[in-house]
């Protein structure tokens, strides 16, 4: 047989990869779940009940979307880059508008709530934002004053029986897919006509505008007290690779069914992984109702795994906590020695020193017995489809970690870059060891640079820097079991819900009064943010002889300091010190430079205190 191919197929097959270079592996994903029909793919909460949807149903919702943005936006008026800029809860609401604006050729920066006008604006400028939705109720009518329109996304109906065609540009893919398999055949010309009559034509003509629609790109924004980092572009392929290569990665169990509950906003990577996997694996994508408490919630999804941060997981163990002490069943609850021996060993340093297969058995004895001793009744009455918890941003807190393990339930510790879709290591379900940021997934490599800062290389084309070493900015330590993360190398620190801050330059806002000489902000890994105060010799004095007073002044100068920073970004506390930092203590280096981790080790215990 001869190779023969039409025109058309050629022009086809050779112009369409462009359009959808970094958005292949994305659209197969909504090929496949467009066509899934009786099988559910998300639980939402809308017009006072729970609705559950379909992969097609899902596409159509989509669809409807795409039509809504290009009628606010037709394609001969586009420029090249143009942007929606939505903020949101993370509902099922801002999941539609957010892949109906990436299929409608928009981009899609993902800003945090607690954004400030200016910084809006400044977003605006820089991605051509075309418009502002937000799925808060009540949040929109306070943004005002911006050149473009702000739209609430939050009263959208999205209902089962909905019936909208599929997006265009997915139509276009199939079509090019279908083409492409058949240009890779040997036919002739009388087969090729008879496939392509059996084959459902597009309804889209070929001179439509569509076909030259690029899908958008997902844009995220670090946001820290000096403003807006780096701004972190990724193909849709890129968060598609990252989750199947975690899921393949963490050698999940194949019995576990993937059932999830969205909780972190859109403007976190590491969110949307929990739905990518999800798609992947065929499974449920919960959206929670954003008017119902945490536990209600948590009650209807049920979901079998979380993504989430340290919030999250203080979230997830209060409730357990609550339903322990409500329990008719306490004694249940009380673990033997044994098995809080096993877990203390498991979490302490002496764990680096077990082979890992023997450190993999003791794991999964502990979980076993773990879930048969706290009983079923509670586990029914609580987390009983709860398998495992991913948990990245910053690092897990112990109680948290040990709550979970009692009941067998792993926290997956994750560890992280915007750039790289929120994931780089993980540990595996097997061997969630505490404190460990695991393994490298398949697609990334690690190497300790100098003076043991942690960098990375992603070999996947996906990626924008494919192939280039970049630094995370952690110093990290190599165990047997992973990278242990041990300080930052440009003195740079994430809190608890993952904000990026730079402790020098809010020392240096500090400084700025003459009262002050010193300080030393801390807040790595912690709920928020305070200072160790180091008054000069005349204000020392001052504040022995009336220590109200001088209190009241350096109150005055940490409120005009936050007056210039995001709202989880301020300081909440301080301490006035007695004595200075000095080079006699270690506590500064010889450059005049506080040296951070060894106050943390000498003001240990006022330091806790300031968290108490």
């Amino acid at each position: 047989m001869n190779n023969v191919v039409s025109e058309s197929q050629n022009n086809v097959t050779n112009n369409i990869p462009n359009i959808y270079l970094g958005s292949e592996l994305f659209l197969d994903l909504l090929l496949k779940q467009s066509v899934k029909i009786n099988y559910v793919t998300i639980r939402t909460y809308c017009n006072g009940a729970w609705h559950q949807l379909s992969g097609k149903d899902f596409c159509s919702h989509v669809g409807r979307a795409v039509e809504y943005w290009n009628n606010l936006l037709p394609i001969e008026t586009r420029e090249y880059g143009q942007s929606v800029i939505l903020i949101g809860r993370n509902t099922y609401n801002s999941f539609v508008a957010m892949f109906g604006a990436i299929l409608a050729g928009l981009d899609v920066m993902c800003a945090p709530s607690q954004m400030s006008k200016s910084d809006l604006k400044w977003c605006l400028n820089y991605f051509k934002g075309i418009v502002i939705a937000s799925d808060i109720d009540e949040l929109t009518p306070q943004l005002n004053g911006f050149s473009v329109p702000v739209l609430n996304i939050s009263s959208a109906a999205w209902m089962p029986q909905d019936k909208h065609p599929e997006p265009k540009i997915l139509s276009i893919y199939r079509e090019y897919k279908i083409k492409k398999h058949e240009s890779n055949q040997e036919y002739s010309q009388g087969e090729i006509d008879l496939k392509i009559q059996k084959t459902p034509q597009s309804i889209i003509p070929e001179d439509s505008p569509w076909r030259n629609v690029k899908p958008g790109r997902f844009s995220f924004v670090s946001f820290g007290h000096d403003g807006f980092q780096k701004p972190e572009t990724l193909l849709p392929d890129a968060l598609v690779t990252t989750a199947q290569n975690f899921i393949i990665h963490a050698e999940f169990p194949k019995q576990i069914f993937w059932k999830s509950m969205e909780l972190m906003m859109p403007s976190n990577p590491f969110a949307h992984l929990s739905r990518f996997c999800a798609m992947l694996k065929n499974g449920i994508i919960g959206f929670p109702n954003p008017s119902t408490d945490w536990e209600t919630n948590l009650r209807i999804l049920r979901p079998s795994y979380l993504f989430g941060s340290s919030g999250e997981l203080e979230q997830l163990c209060s409730f357990i906590d609550l339903v322990t002490k409500r329990s008719n069943h306490l004694p249940r609850f009380q673990v033997s020695e044994k098995i809080d021996k096993i877990q203390n060993l498991l979490s302490s340093n002496r764990a680096m020193k077990i082979p890992e297969g023997i450190f993999d058995l003791l794991k999964s004895s502990l979980r076993k017995t773990s879930r048969i001793i706290s009983g079923h009744s509670f586990l029914k009455e609580a987390v009983e489809d709860l398998r495992f918890v991913v948990h990245g941003l910053a690092s897990a807190q112990e109680t948290y970690v040990k709550t979970l393990e009692k009941l067998g339930i792993p926290v997956i510790e994750s560890y992280g870059t915007t750039h790289a879709a929120g994931m780089l290591s993980s540990n595996l379900y097997h061997a969630a060891h505490f404190k460990v940021i695991g393994t490298p997934l398949p697609h990334v490599n690690f190497r300790l640079a100098a003076h043991s800062t942690l960098e990375y290389r992603l070999s996947s084309t996906v990626f924008e820097n494919a192939g280039k070493w970049e630094e995370t900015g952690d110093v990290a330590q190599m165990t047997p079991f992973g990278f242990i993360i041990t300080g930052r190398k440009k003195h740079l620190f994430v809190t608890l819900g993952g904000t990026v801050v730079s402790p020098v330059r809010l020392e240096q806002l500090l400084k700025e009064d003459d009262i002050i000489s010193d300080a030393c902000v801390i807040g790595d890994k912690m709920p928020y943010l305070s200072a160790l105060i180091v008054l000069n010799h005349n204000a020392l004095a001052d504040y022995r002889a009336t220590p109200e007073k001088i209190k009241d002044h350096v109150q005055s100068i940490v409120n005009k300091v936050n007056e210039s920073l995001p709202r989880n970004v301020t300081l909440k506390k301080f301490y006035i010190l007695e004595k200075p930092f000095t080079e006699a203590s270690g506590e500064k280096l010889t450059n005049g430079e506080i040296n951070r981790l060894k106050i943390q080790e000498t003001r240990a215990t006022l330091i806790k205190s300031l968290y108490q």
